[in-house]
């Protein structure tokens, strides 16, 4: 089973709207996907008073499966804060060992798993690991999802090179048009740009505004990853 772990910048940046189109991208292309968030905080209420995890249900409806929640996103918790304490407002703490047996858990379902993470790389899961920690341990590619908005020249950057620190493949990032057209952020037409150049070794990719494709803006060498390269290849 090939893994892509998914990261951000920063939270709010379109983790979960890239990862939904990857799993849609690769299950056109004919294979099984799996979807893991390891653990989420933030839950809404629905008209019936019962909690629900937006971004979990959306990841679930990706994968064209009706499956058990606890299979896409075994901790889940209310508060919209840092998972660790969000569980400690609820009296409870996040269990490293299902961090990753999760996983494990779908290694004989699936051809393809999309780990998505919570926030950037330094948030909190539990009381001892960070979104980095969960990715050392898996060891998949890593694409850093990023925001085209002011800001995000330097949180990229600040990201994958703590990634390649740690030892990780950095597959790609993928520039996510978060702000809606007729916002004004001069910022927005020069980023791709700089990005090429201040990261030039890595495959940089693109979603336009609530967009469905992903294209290439930069590649370099760098589009080595198979998964990817189909994906973009069916854009």
């Amino acid at each position: 089973m090939q893994t892509i772990f998914v990261t951000g910048t920063d939270t709010n940046v379109g983790k979960t709207y890239v990862s939904c189109l990857l799993i849609r991208k690769l299950r056109e292309a004919g294979l099984i996907v799996g979807a893991y968030k390891p653990v989420c905080s933030g839950a809404s209420l629905d008209a019936a008073g019962h909690p629900f995890w937006s971004d979990v249900e959306a990841i679930r409806s990706a994968v064209g499966q009706h499956l058990p929640l606890d299979l896409i996103c075994p901790q889940r918790f209310l508060a919209a804060i840092a998972p660790n304490a969000a569980a400690e407002l609820e009296g409870s703490v996040v269990s490293n060992d299902l961090l990753l047996a999760g996983v494990s858990a779908w290694a004989t379902r699936a051809d393809a798993l999309i780990v998505e993470g919570a926030g950037g790389i330094f948030c909190p899961l539990s009381n001892e690991l960070t979104v980095l920690d969960l990715a050392i341990q898996i060891q998949a590619p890593v694409i850093v999802v990023a925001a085209n908005r002011l800001g995000v020249i330097s949180h990229t950057r600040l990201t994958v090179e703590r990634l390649r620190q740690n030892g990780l493949d950095v597959a790609a990032v993928v520039l996510n048009e978060v702000l809606a057209p007729d916002v004004a952020d001069l910022s927005h037409k020069t980023n791709a740009q700089q990005l090429s150049h201040w990261i030039s070794d890595v495959a940089l990719l693109h979603v336009a505004f609530c967009g469905e494709a992903i294209t290439i803006l930069h590649h370099s060498q760098a589009l080595t990853n198979p998964f990817l390269t189909r994906i973009v290849a069916m854009s």
